[in-house]
């Protein structure tokens, strides 16, 4: 399996605000996150973890990953490759979004979130949040 992660987007996600921060991953064959301390290594690692599996990195619960002035509008796009078909994951909170795209087109959600994770990380991933981290 060959994963290629090419870009996330978020917003009103932990301390960034309405507008979108989009980082490109595909730059280059080797991509370090480096800069200040304050400067968003660790909300960025966030969102892409809450993108993948539904809930950050870190030892915080869910409902504070919501930016506190907008309180909602809080989402995350995760655009990546699986073996070179193109994927994106969007998450997000208040409201309540939870969708996977395959080349565009997104693949229904015919059973609860639960089996639709499960497909997320078993299918298209191929590895649980233990493995991830």
């Amino acid at each position: 399996m060959y994963l290629h992660l090419e870009k996330i987007r978020y917003k009103n996600f932990l301390s960034t605000g309405e507008m979108w921060v989009e980082i490109q991953l595909d730059r280059s064959t080797i991509t370090a996150v480096v800069g200040d301390n304050g400067g968003g290594k660790s909300s960025f690692l966030d969102a892409m973890v809450f993108a993948s599996y539904g809930k950050p990195l870190r030892k915080i619960n869910k409902p504070q990953i919501v930016n506190v002035r907008n309180n909602g509008g809080t989402l995350v796009e995760f655009y990546f490759k699986v073996d070179d078909k193109p994927y994106m994951v969007r998450r997000g909170i208040k409201p309540d979004i939870f969708e996977i795209y395959e080349n565009g087109i997104l693949i229904p959600q015919t059973a609860s979130t639960r089996d639709y994770q499960q497909h997320l990380e078993s299918n298209i991933l191929r590895m649980n949040f233990v493995t991830f981290t």
